[in-house]
């Protein structure tokens, strides 16, 4: 075998199937050239690299009329109080927004989302997409299934109790809770609310149950590590498993350092072997994704040149809704760093449209390449903070390797070895014959 061969296996499967247990692209062009390139971790959940094939082939070299995946945030207001001291989002989250998009407003902005061709709709946060009554009910969720688009809630799981699930899951929705802690005293510290963990416990066992029993998308959660909670993360995961979860991830905070509550040293020390831990427990039922980046590390600045790529194509697949001054409007954001207008934040790009119909945004959306103060090319490399590096980094060279889907494409799954997986981190283009040496599955 070449010493120079990328070494790894192919991941078969769905995109469930997948989740954690891939690192790179495959990616064969319609001439025979082949691109290995780092993916995006884990897995596009809840979209898939299916999505991405079908979203980017589309587009036939121009640019999308909308977004491929649309962040919607329903609502500002939250149920935890606390959370945000260890987020990007603390600044606006310490104000206690509550403005809400209306109903009929909120479906006039799916249905426009739709029309343009996307794909992935997040209800997402903002605050928490459950406190909203049409996404606690399940209609937000029913309506984006209808229209053909795939969905996912975020949620803190602070009022799943109070949420009809069973409409959730039986809508083919992804829910995934921030458990952020095994016991009710930890939860409650990182939480800063009176919910009770043993009840959130159960009813996400009920939710997981159904899940199972009507063959919809599997319940996942996820855990945010904090200098409160790090030590539960083991239990948490133990406990997610026993209970069905089928899909868990570990988190670190994003965001400025100012806005990170550091880690001791005795922290630091303990978190691998825990972290190991939570990694062992990966199982068909039960797939597990950790974090590869220290707890510690530094936010990424596109300015300093942490982000190698030639435009933000974070702001090109995905966009940000949120509410705006009334509720009959929709305010549109140029990416989840800018949430809540990003009050108190270094480096705060105006908000695409302010207050824009909600039944064409996505038409202020396409006009952004045109007006948009800041254009994407500039925008890599001037912007503060970032939070989707590796989305935008590999979306960097599918683009230029497909010339913006115009030439047609398939996608493999590999799992590299470490040192292969270094080697194509800015993508290499191969021969297959003597560039590669991937086991069969």
């Amino acid at each position: 075998m070449a010493a120079d061969r990328l070494t790894g296996r192919l991941v078969p499967g769905g995109p469930w199937e997948r989740f954690g247990r891939y690192n790179a692209y495959h990616v064969v062009r319609d001439d025979g050239a082949a691109l290995v390139v780092r993916a995006h971790a884990g897995e596009l959940v809840p979209g898939s690299t299916e999505d991405l094939v079908a979203f980017l082939s589309g587009l036939g070299g121009a640019l999308p009329r909308g977004p491929m995946t649309l962040e919607l945030d329903p609502t500002y207001a939250c149920a935890s109080v606390s959370c945000g001291e260890v987020c990007f989002s603390a600044e606006y989250r310490a104000q206690r927004p509550r403005a809400s998009i209306g109903s009929e407003a909120l479906r006039q902005a799916i249905s426009a989302f739709a029309d343009a061709g996307g794909r992935v709709l997040r209800f997402d946060g903002g605050g928490d997409p459950l406190l909203h009554p049409d996404v606690r009910s399940g209609a937000a969720v029913r309506l984006g299934a209808e229209l053909g688009l795939r969905t996912t809630i975020l949620t803190s799981g602070d009022l799943l109790p109070a949420t009809d699930w069973r409409a959730v899951v039986d809508a083919d929705c992804y829910l995934r809770v921030s458990l952020n802690a095994h016991s009710t005293p930890v939860r409650r510290r990182v939480h800063g609310n009176k919910v009770d963990m043993d009840r959130l416990w159960h009813v996400l066992a009920r939710a997981c149950e159904h899940a199972r029993a009507v063959g919809r998308t599997p319940v996942g959660a996820t855990f945010l590590l904090t200098p409160d909670n790090y030590a539960e993360v083991a239990l948490a995961a133990r406990r997610a498993r026993e209970v069905g979860v089928r899909h868990f991830s570990v988190r670190r905070v994003l965001g400025p350092d100012a806005l990170r509550r550091p880690f001791d040293p005795a922290a630091r020390a303990a978190l691998p072997e825990l972290l190991q831990e939570v990694a062992e427990l990966d199982a068909d039922a039960f797939r597990v994704f950790v974090p590869a980046r220290d707890v510690a590390e530094s936010d990424l600045s596109p300015r300093a040149g942490d982000i190698a790529a030639t435009s933000c194509w974070q702001s090109v697949f995905k966009t940000v809704l949120e509410p705006a001054a009334g509720p009959d409007d929709v305010r549109v954001q140029l990416c989840g760093r800018y949430r809540g207008s990003g009050v108190g934040q270094a480096m705060q790009l105006p908000p695409l449209a302010a207050d824009a119909d909600p039944a064409t945004w996505d038409r202020a959306w396409a006009r952004s390449f045109e007006v948009y103060p800041v254009s994407r090319p500039d925008l890599i490399r001037t912007c503060v903070s970032c939070i989707d590096r590796g989305f935008i980094q590999m979306m960097d060279r599918l683009v230029a390797f497909t010339a913006m889907g115009a030439r047609p494409f398939t996608i493999e799954h590999l799992w590299l070895d470490p040192e292969s997986l270094a080697r194509c981190e800015p993508g290499i283009v191969v021969d297959d014959d003597a560039g590669l040496a991937i086991a069969p599955a």
